[in-house]
Parts: C-alpha cells; sequence; structure tokens
C-alpha cells in the first residue's frame, strides 16, 4: 500500500466513532495488500480499546510486508500483557 492510501485510510478510519467500524475499514482495505510495520502501527492507535488493538495486530501480522519490524506494531499497545498476547500468537502462527 503506497504512503497516501495508506494516509487516506486514515483519515477515513479517524472519522469513525466505534471501533466495530474501524475495524471493518481496516480489513476491507488491507484484504489484499500489505503494508509496512509502522503504517500498521498508525491504524492500530486509530483503535480504541485495547482488546480490539490486538485483535487487529493479529489480523495484520499476515499483511505486514516488513514482519522483521513488526515489533514497532507494539508501540500501539497500551499493555505488557496486550504484546505478549499478540507473540505468543505470531509464535504460533510461525511453522
Amino acid at each position: 500500500m503506497v504512503p497516501q492510501d495508506v494516509d487516506a485510510l486514515l483519515q477515513t478510519v479517524q472519522r469513525q466513532s466505534f471501533d466495530d467500524n474501524k475495524l471493518a475499514i481496516i480489513r476491507e482495505a488491507l484484504r489484499e495488500v500489505s503494508l509496512p510495520a509502522d503504517d500498521a502501527r498508525r491504524l492500530i492507535t486509530t483503535i480504541a480499546f485495547d482488546r480490539n488493538r490486538i485483535e487487529l495486530a493479529k489480523y495484520m501480522y499476515t499483511r505486514v510486508a516488513d514482519r522483521q519490524n513488526f515489533y514497532r506494531v507494539y508501540d500501539a499497545l497500551q499493555y505488557q500483557s496486550s504484546i505478549r498476547e499478540v507473540q505468543q500468537y505470531i509464535d504460533s502462527y510461525r511453522p
């Protein structure tokens, strides 16, 4: 996803009031594309509740083009336990 598309997606998501709407839009937009870890982090920070941030981080793992930088996504999570949950998901995802 090119930077202009990410910026447009961010603006669209930020206009939404509820996490459910934001998650649906992000999922739809990322269905067939990948994006850098930093952009994934930016999108995750638009989500209000950490439970939803965790869900989105897990969803984005396979859509991050530079997975070696996925650790940057952890900055968008509010609690250490949330980071551990995403890390466990990633560990179980890897072959």
